[in-house]
């Protein structure tokens, strides 16, 4: 439609701007109050767009063997080369230890016991780190390193892995024919050279663990374009049990498959969630892990409190609205913060239902993500820079699915 044209274009500069405030635009630290506000903006921007562009389709990975197929492959040999040669300097550098982070030692631990057989210990206090630290951690966020552990290599392969995967999967679903193709190309260049050149100030690769919950999400809007209601009943689950960002969106994709009179698949997506919930984690670990972390956010009013005296840059400097609320006003923004997660992903999706018909609404399911995560990550009691990029790479999968024109074949005339 003719008044759509533009929205495309309007994607990309949201995208863009996206991208640079959690990049380069962080070089100034004068400028993180508007980068943070910028930021915000440029992610919801990306939500709402594209509830007015048409319905997004799954791109079929094409293994063709032509040029195209060769340079693509080309690239992600290239990108894979670049990431693994940094990669090794930044862990030649940055040793793994709990007095620096201890999120990878803690994941580590867990492991063993895993390994072990101790299922029902995995959740016990760890006295080698810090004196004694709980394990605050859901399975699918300490599982994927198990291979590591068995291996007896540096579970941050891991993470390079997984950011190999986005990275290389985006590069696949390219269509290099296109022009908007080799500007996503530069962006996603943009951002893996920030990852690898400025990690000692995010620390995605040196200590985190958040590539892992970048896989699950970016395979999340993979499975929501598919619309296999398995796929994304399964995804849901790996991301619900890593991290608690889809909180809100989890009650608001169901209430949209009710109002959609989608009453199988919302049933399929309710037994899904409930099967992983009870084999995933309460079964093998035990009621007294699940209320441990059950109150786990809350205990995030007393940390936020503890980093702002530790690492007050990590408000101040970075993204996030908490820098407008610490230290004094912590406790209003956990509230806005549980308040805004659960209630706004339901009214956008109740409300986009019923307007649907009128603004020829579409993509709801995938835009209530983009503004789901957008919200959680913006308002987080303790805006660790690293955390961002989950988001960042949503927003890549989305661009990709709506900047490429996917051109129909030609019908076939009898003769």
């Amino acid at each position: 439609m003719p008044k759509n044209r533009y929205l495309p274009v309007y994607l990309l500069i949201a995208f863009t701007i996206e991208t640079l405030c959690v990049t380069f635009l962080l070089l100034d630290s004068d400028l993180a109050e508007i980068n943070t506000v910028l930021y915000f903006i440029s992610g919801l921007s990306i939500a709402l767009i594209i509830l007015f562009l048409p319905q997004a389709k799954k791109i079929t990975l094409a293994f063709n063997k032509n040029t195209e197929t060769y340079l693509k492959y080309g690239l992600i040999i290239i990108a894979g080369i670049i990431l693994c040669f940094f990669s090794l300097s930044i862990m030649n550098d940055n040793p793994i230890d709990y007095h620096n982070a201890d999120m990878l030692p803690v994941i580590k631990t867990m492991d063993k016991r895993f390994l072990n057989g101790d299922w029902r210990h995995v959740y016990d206090r760890i006295p080698e780190i810090w004196s004694g630290s709980d394990p605050i951690y859901l399975p699918a966020m300490w599982l994927p390193f198990t291979p590591a552990v068995i291996f007896h290599i540096d579970l941050r392969w891991i993470t390079v892995l997984g950011l190999l995967f986005v990275f290389g999967y985006s590069i696949a679903l390219l269509s290099l024919k296109q022009k908007s193709s080799y500007i996503i190309l530069v962006i996603a260049a943009i951002l893996l050279s920030w990852i690898l050149m400025e990690d000692d100030t995010h620390g995605l690769i040196s200590f985190s663990e958040e590539p892992v919950v970048i896989v699950y999400y970016f395979l999340l809007v993979l499975a929501i374009v598919s619309e296999n209601i398995f796929f994304i009943g399964i995804v849901t689950c790996l991301c619900m049990l890593s991290r608690y960002a889809l909180v809100g969106w989890v009650p608001a994709f169901f209430i949209f498959l009710l109002l959609e009179k989608k009453n199988k698949k919302a049933f399929i997506f309710f037994a899904t969630g409930i099967l992983f919930f009870l084999f995933g984690f309460l079964l093998p670990f035990g009621t007294g892990a699940f209320l441990r972390l059950l109150h786990l956010p809350a205990n995030y009013i007393n940390f936020s409190k503890r980093v702002w005296l530790d690492s007050p840059e990590a408000f101040t400097d970075y993204l996030g609205f908490a820098k407008f609320f610490v230290p004094e006003k912590i406790y209003l923004l956990h509230n806005i913060l549980v308040t805004l997660s659960f209630s706004l992903p339901v009214l956008f999706v109740i409300s986009c239902h019923f307007l649907k018909e009128r603004l020829k609404l579409s993509n709801i399911p995938l835009a209530c993500l983009k503004m789901t995560i957008v919200v959680f990550y913006n308002f987080m009691d303790v805006p660790y820079l690293y955390l961002f990029f989950t988001s960042t790479f949503v927003s890549l999968l989305i661009i990709i699915h709506f900047m490429l024109e996917r051109k129909q074949p030609e019908p076939v005339v009898a003769n």
